[in-house]
Formats: structure tokens, C-alpha cells, sequence
């Protein structure tokens, strides 16, 4: 089944509260924005991200800022894009007085495939409320990856029926992350072709070896197979589905 990406799930959005007062000037945290956590699954409710983000006062400082925005890139490749989200809007505001700020937010039910990072704005203000510093720090991404199954052509052997047929072997693994339910498997050989047969399901990281009998073909010849042709597996790529290879008799 062709499609361009798997994009299931909403967004949930947490923000636990890290703020943290640190006892003194050598205990101070670095002014970092780190991405501490991600998880990966089958189902959006096993994909998160954690992002934790640390500041330390500056002499003069009175209270520091910090400000989260997540970025989503949807896919494996393009560019991050602003995710507004409501949860996520607030300033984070440290206590007064203190030697440093430590703030962790986490979002949960990630799409994929897809890449996620935070941009943190950190602010130091003086006892007037007047800003010392701005600055900006972006975390690594968590990459969700696709996990949609991806069934491809391995393997082709074959051995003479008869005058006019061959016994085909064709081994068709799955190196996707999901489950590929049962689909068909067609081959075509000096210009005909062969009744189609069904393998599967496949799990991730397994093959099958499918046995189809066909035209008998010719040295120098070319043997087209095409794996799922009805579509009916929805699939990380569609790209290597039909393939074409030497025939395979001696």
C-alpha cells in the first residue's frame, strides 16, 4: 500500500519541573540543553522524549528564564519545523537567589518516522529585572524510526521442471520493524508469467523461501519478481518491491 509516511498519535506534552538550587559557586550546573531520554516502539504510546535543560547564575544574577520549543522534522529527511504547543509556552522562572537552574520537559506519543529536538532561550536578570544575557541552545534529536515492515527480494535459485518450466526459489525477507501480513509473490520469465503464490506474515528480521512454478527461462535472460503487487502492505518503502535478475538455470 503506498504511502508517503506512518503519521498516527498526538502529541502529549509534560513539563516536570527540574528547577533546582544549588548550594554553591563550584556546584553550579553548565549552560547546557541536552536531550536525556528517547524512547522508540511500534506504538506511538512507547515513542518519548526527554529534554533537559541547565543554566548558571551569573554574578549579579537575580533570576534566570528559560523557554522550551520542541521542533519536529516529519520523515527522515527535510527541515525541523516550530510545533506550537500550549503545554510548552510558559517560562520557566528559577527561584531568586539561586546559584543555578535545572528545567526537564518531556513529550510523549511521537509520530514517526520523524526527529524531534528542543531550542532553549536562556535569560539572566539583574535585581532591577534588567537582562544580562540571552542566549540559545539546541538539543540533539530523538529520531523515531519508521517501524512499518519492509519486505524484499533476496535470493534467486532454480532448477529445470521440464522442457517448457523451472522450479523457482525465491527467498523474501522483511527488514522492516513491523509485522508484514501475508502478501503475494509473482514472477514472470521469458516474456510469461507464473501463477502467483502467497507468503507470510513475515516478522521483523526473518525471510521465507517461496517456491513458484514458471516459464522456463534462457540463458542471458532477465527474471522480474514483484513482492506484494495488489499493495495490500503498508510499508517503509515501496521502492524495492519488483526487482529484476539473471535467470537462474544452468
Amino acid at each position: 500500500m503506498r504511502r508517503t509516511l506512518l503519521l498516527t498519535g498526538t502529541l502529549v506534552l509534560l513539563a516536570l519541573p527540574g528547577g533546582a538550587a544549588w548550594a554553591a559557586p563550584a556546584e553550579k550546573p553548565p549552560l547546557a540543553a541536552r536531550l536525556t531520554a528517547c524512547t522508540t516502539g511500534d506504538q506511538p504510546t512507547s515513542r518519548a522524549a526527554t529534554f533537559t535543560a541547565s543554566m548558571p547564575a551569573l554574578k549579579g544574577t537575580r533570576w534566570m528564564s528559560m523557554r522550551f520549543r520542541l521542533l519536529q522534522r516529519r520523515g527522515s529527511k527535510g527541515r525541523y519545523r516550530t510545533v506550537k504547543v500550549p503545554e510548552w509556552a510558559p517560562v520557566e522562572r528559577s527561584d531568586p537567589g539561586r546559584s543555578g537552574f535545572i528545567f526537564t520537559k518531556r513529550v510523549e506519543n511521537l509520530l514517526a518516522p520523524a526527529g524531534y529536538k528542543a531550542v532553549v532561550r536562556f535569560r539572566w536578570y539583574d535585581r532591577k529585572g534588567r537582562v544580562q544575557r540571552e542566549t540559545r541552545r539546541t538539543t540533539s534529536a530523538c529520531r523515531q524510526p519508521d517501524p512499518r515492515p519492509d519486505i524484499r527480494v533476496g535470493e534467486l535459485s532454480g532448477r529445470v521442471r521440464d522442457r517448457d518450466t523451472a522450479i523457482y526459489e525465491i527467498v523474501v525477507r522483511n527488514d522492516g520493524r513491523g509485522v508484514a501480513d501475508p502478501f503475494g509473490v509473482e514472477l514472470r520469465a521469458g516474456g510469461q508469467a507464473a501463477a502467483p503464490i502467497v507468503l507470510g506474515p513475515l516478522a521483523p528480521g526473518t525471510r521465507e523461501l517461496g517456491r513458484i512454478v514458471g516459464p522456463r527461462c534462457s540463458a542471458g535472460e532477465m527474471v522480474t519478481i514483484v513482492v506484494d503487487p495488489a499493495g495490500v502492505v503498508d510499508e517503509a518503502s515501496e521502492t524495492n518491491n519488483t526487482v529484476r535478475r539473471a535467470c537462474p538455470l544452468v
